[in-house]
């Protein structure tokens, strides 16, 4: 994403993620959360379209 705004979180959940492999992300409806995510994630699998489950 071009115009992402790096937040404090994104040190801290790369950590997790090299040290586990997998975290929860909680917190309010639009925080961020799923840009935050998409920052680190080596892929994705949207479970909300229907048309991508198979």
């Amino acid at each position: 994403m071009a115009d992402y705004k790096a937040r404090i979180v994104d040190a801290i959940l790369q950590k997790r993620l090299e040290s586990k492999g997998a975290v929860l992300i909680e917190g309010p409806k639009w925080c961020g959360k799923t840009t935050t995510a998409l920052q680190q994630a080596g892929s994705v699998l949207r479970v909300d379209n229907p048309e991508s489950k198979e």
